[in-house]
């Protein structure tokens, strides 16, 4: 997320798409950390511009969630629950993780991140905690995360006001490069 807020400051547009092959110091509420191993999850922030009062939203973050949820129940049959206000939750345990971030300068919304990490391909006995699910373990498949990622992209356009005015091309999407991307998804 941080490298996303960074480009955010220097003025990327709406739609910029971050996305890490593994995180070693991500974070979630109240400074929960979040760790994932190298090309076992799907770990991405998105940069949207949206109007301020769909930041002002209080369901925002179930609204993301739902959409999420309906990307992975499409790719893979999973149905997730949501754990308000930011986990996606498989037979009670956590499957994915949602972080909004916004910059609000006087009454203008500067930008809103979405980081959302899903455990795609951990296998069950490299899962952090008996509390956590992954996509592997949940349907015994390995599920390609590119695919994944692009079923989110779609789902998350859905959302009225989230993406004003702003195409979704395949170039659009930049990765992270090098082994250790620091920061949430």
């Amino acid at each position: 997320m941080d490298l996303a807020a960074e480009r955010a400051d220097a003025g990327e547009p709406a739609g910029l798409v971050v996305v890490a092959e593994e995180q070693t110091q991500g974070r979630g509420r109240h400074g929960r950390r979040w760790d994932a191993p190298h090309g076992t999850s799907l770990l991405f922030t998105v940069l949207s511009r949206p109007p301020l009062a769909l930041v002002q939203d209080e369901l925002l973050s179930v609204r993301v969630a739902e959409r999420v949820a309906d990307a992975i129940a499409r790719l893979t049959g999973l149905r997730a629950a949501i754990k308000e206000p930011n986990d996606l939750l498989v037979n009670g345990r956590k499957l994915a993780g949602i972080l909004l971030q916004s910059r609000i300068e006087g009454q203008r919304l500067d930008y809103l991140l979405i980081g959302i990490g899903i455990n795609v391909n951990v296998p069950p006995e490299q899962l952090p905690l008996p509390s956590a699910t992954s996509i592997l373990a949940e349907t015994g498949h390995l599920v390609d995360r590119r695919a994944l990622l692009l079923a989110v992209l779609e789902e998350l356009a859905r959302l009225p006001g989230l993406f004003p005015q702003t195409a979704r091309a395949e170039g659009e999407t930049r990765h992270v490069a090098g082994g250790g991307a620091a920061g949430s998804p």
